[in-house]
């Protein structure tokens, strides 16, 4: 039996592949929504390449025209002016405008110039110098091996990790280290990093010392008036607190013990070791006793007895 529709199998077969063509792709708008605005920052400038990029191969390629004025509505600023000027028609001469005006150009003078001229700050140390020239010197490898041939590479990694070793000590802050590590003829990056980490610790708790020892200096005990140290920390403080409280016990012992003075009538001594005046009652030259007699003082000249010595008269 002869077939009378030849035609409808093959128009199926189309109408289903065109089906699953436009199952491949996304609309305009949802495409869109991969694009970030641009205002001419220059770090945002290849991710706004790349996400338009995207949008345009997961759209229809008849939609393109369509995508790329909406595109277009995306930048702003001063490369907005930019574009106005030209005469861009499609995707690809926007792209290349956008990478030969915003992206910057990284040239191998620019990287060995940036890593000649690199010198240690001051208040950098050792492991963040190290860090900043490894990534200095990965760059001007880079940039050194985009315009050679691959059978030249070695040579060139070889030359440009020399030229960092060297960058890296002549860069070195501190002249005592950087001298250290140049005596030491080392070969690999690893052992000058190495040594110059060594030296600055030392370097560094050299310096904490003398700073120790001219604040110890400026500084003056209260307690024993020399200098070095402070009162609290003064090791004569524990000798003094220990014999003021022996001359306290002992006075409150004294105190204590009941003695009566004479002289004064104080207590806690004796009339001998009273400290005050002796008192004189009744005749001149005589004290009392305590059974009320009396004696001399020792204080009164001695009267002189005639008759105890004999006189010689010497004779011419």
């Amino acid at each position: 039996m002869p077939n009378l529709y030849p035609n409808v199998e093959a128009e199926a077969a189309s109408s289903v592949s065109n089906t699953a063509n436009m199952m491949e792709y996304i609309s305009v708008g949802e495409a869109l929504k991969l694009v970030t605005p641009f205002k001419g920052d220059k770090r945002e400038v290849l991710t706004f390449i790349a996400n338009v990029g995207t949008a345009f191969e997961v759209i229809d390629p008849r939609n393109e025209s369509t995508l790329f004025k909406f595109v277009l509505m995306r930048v702003s600023g001063e490369p907005r002016t930019a574009i106005a000027h030209r005469n861009l028609e499609n995707w690809e001469e926007l792209k290349e405008f956008f990478k030969t005006t915003y992206t910057e150009k990284r040239t191998l003078d620019y990287r060995a110039n940036k890593l000649f001229s690199t010198k240690q700050s001051k208040v950098e140390n050792v492991s963040e110098w190290i860090q900043r020239v490894q990534k200095l010197g990965s760059k001007f490898r880079e940039a050194a091996l985009q315009d050679w041939e691959v059978d030249e590479r070695a040579g060139i990694l070889t030359l440009a990790d020399k030229l960092r070793n060297i960058c890296f000590v002549q860069g070195l802050y501190s002249d005592r280290i950087q001298t250290i590590v140049r005596s030491r003829n080392h070969s690999t990056f690893d052992e000058m990093a190495e040594t110059a980490l060594d030296e600055s610790a030392i370097f560094s708790k050299t310096e904490r010392h003398k700073n120790s020892n001219s604040n110890s200096e400026s500084l003056k005990c209260t307690n024993c008036h020399k200098l070095g140290h402070i009162a609290s920390r003064c090791y004569l403080k524990e000798r003094k607190e220990a014999r003021v409280n022996q001359l306290l016990v002992k006075n409150e012992n004294r105190e204590n013990n009941g003695d009566v003075c004479y002289n004064c009538q104080g207590t806690g001594h004796i009339a001998r070791h009273c400290r005050k005046p002796r008192k004189r009652i009744g005749k001149p030259g005589l004290i009392s006793d305590r059974n009320g007699g009396s004696q001399y003082s020792g204080n009164e000249p001695r009267p002189s007895v005639s008759g105890s010595r004999p006189t010689v008269q010497s004779t011419q």
